[in-house]
């Protein structure tokens, strides 16, 4: 029981990174050099996160979701990292 209580505090720290992110993004401030260091910086403890997840899924066979939210989860993360490298770029014209 543990284990699934474990996949589940990951699943909701790799969601609250997400809002976070799109946050960031959505903010009228702008994105600067220091927010957009902290986007990286969720990113890839997004990515740590997946990897924790998809391990666990591994090892507890009765968890057949945990894969395809973990897709879910860095295909969310993947579009909001694409939108930060295009901003970052566009920062730099």
């Amino acid at each position: 029981m543990q284990g699934r209580e474990d996949i589940a505090a990951v699943r909701q720290e790799i969601l609250e990174l997400l809002r976070q992110q799109m946050e960031a993004l959505d903010s009228p401030l702008g994105l600067t050099d220091a927010r957009l260091s902290e986007c990286y910086e969720r990113q890839a403890r997004v990515q740590e996160l997946r990897e924790k997840l998809q391990a666990a899924a591994s090892s507890e066979p009765g968890i057949s979701s945990t894969s395809h939210e973990a897709t879910a989860a860095e295909t969310s993360s993947s579009g909001a990292q694409a939108t930060v490298v295009a901003m970052d770029t566009a920062a730099n014209v």
